[in-house]
């Protein structure tokens, strides 16, 4: 099958809407178009930071990619060149957190750059149960946990979309309102950046900075989209690889051989699963890893500046207020979809134990089902070491150093 190409991409994108309405008017479970994770790759070709092997051999296209991130890096340099012309705490508080969120979406599009193809191959390996363990099947139960995970990534990946949006207007009207004010602190060669000296170079750096602003914002959003896609993805495979280990008790008074064959096929999909989850860890580590810096800082600096604020700009206070909220919104959605993965992985070991009257099979089956418990005993999870799991425990572990250096801040003062 032929790679897609940026049209067919496009394609993907057009058609996600009529596929999502069809798939929510379903009266019974039936299977799903295709994983939403083509939907949010196609996003993000479209955004043109997704460079995998099919669109890198495109000369404009990869220029483009190049293009885009030293835009991105340019940006940057621009707004840490104006950290130092913050007149107050607050100021610099807030140079510091926008710095944090543009450091994250820079750090997230060069893991796209590097990684692209890696991923597809995590998008290809997702489909395993549908191409190699069960091709054809009218299972209701695993057509509805299919339908509940596409259903839930699409509520949620919308309602995301929205506050996004939403988000970045927010960005670019707030210096509208002001006093010829860009909506990032920003110092450019010159003063370009400055209204009252140069009108014109300042109407075009709020052009460049708020198309960047919107860029920047919709990349982030799909590549998180698409992470917590792949977790989620892994645990509904865990989830179907459950149901199949409860399912082999079902099968009657099989031959041992028969069930050999059926038992050996659920083996291989949690060996499936296993590797994934180790592919999945090697193509996203630097997005968690950076997931989990900017979140702490980000949650870290937000609340301490809404405390410092509070009393003398209720305006900036409520600023970081919302910071805070982005903060907690990341944080919480990349650790709830860890954490299912955890739990799931975990109730593998207990769908084999209960298999009916596997007690009464050979030995060497005994010992294959044994085998599996013994593997489920040792969890998967995602992980950026040296970082804890994604999981909550992880999210509180998070949140208890956030009120350390909270406390910290707040008796310097």
């Amino acid at each position: 099958m032929a790679e897609p190409d940026y049209t067919s991409y496009l394609r993907l994108l057009r058609d996600f809407w009529g596929e999502f309405r069809s798939v929510q008017r379903q009266q019974t479970p039936g299977r799903i178009p295709r994983l939403l994770m083509h939907t949010q790759r196609a996003a993000l070709v479209a955004l043109c930071h997704y460079p995998n092997k099919k669109m890198s051999s495109k000369p404009v296209y990869r220029r483009i990619n190049w293009i885009l991130l030293f835009n991105q890096t340019l940006m940057f340099i621009s707004m840490v060149c104006g950290v130092h012309e913050s007149s107050s705490i607050i100021d610099m508080g807030d140079d510091f957190v926008w710095l944090i969120g543009l450091g994250l979406i820079s750090t997230k599009s060069y893991c796209m750059h590097a990684r692209a193809t890696e991923i597809d191959e995590v998008i290809r390996d997702m489909a395993y149960y549908d191409e190699v363990v069960r091709p054809i099947h009218d299972d209701e139960e695993i057509l509805m946990w299919q339908r509940y995970c596409y259903m839930g990534e699409a509520y949620f990946g919308i309602g995301i979309f929205s506050l996004v949006n939403a988000f970045g207007l927010a960005i670019l009207l707030q210096p509208l309102l002001g006093e010829g004010r860009l909506p990032y602190h920003s110092l450019l060669p010159f003063g370009w950046h400055r209204q009252d000296l140069h009108p014109w170079t300042y109407r075009i750096a709020f052009g460049w900075l708020s198309v960047n602003s919107l860029h920047n914002l919709s990349t982030i959003l799909f590549v998180d989209l698409l992470g917590i896609s792949t977790i989620l993805q892994t645990a509904l495979n865990l989830k179907l690889l459950s149901i199949e280990l409860r399912k082999l008790g079902d099968l009657g008074s099989v031959s041992d051989n028969q069930f050999h064959v059926e038992f050996c096929r659920v083996v291989r999909y949690h060996q499936h699963i296993i590797r994934l989850v180790d592919k999945s860890n090697r193509a996203f580590y630097v997005t968690f890893i950076a997931q989990m810096i900017a979140s702490f800082a980000m949650i870290s600096i937000s609340t301490f500046e809404t405390m410092v604020a509070a009393a003398d700009d209720p305006k900036m206070a409520a600023k970081f207020v919302l910071f805070v909220m982005v903060g907690f919104v990341q944080l919480s959605a990349w650790c709830v979809a860890g954490n299912l993965v955890l739990y799931l992985s975990g109730e593998v070991g207990q769908a084999a134990f209960e298999i009916s009257d596997w007690h009464t099979k050979s030995v060497s089956i005994q010992r294959d089902i044994a085998f599996i418990m013994l593997r489920a005993q040792k969890p998967l999870f995602y992980v950026a070491r040296p970082f804890k799991p994604l999981s909550l425990g992880t999210y509180m572990i998070v949140l208890k150093q956030c009120y350390r250096l909270l406390a910290l801040l707040r008796e310097s003062m």
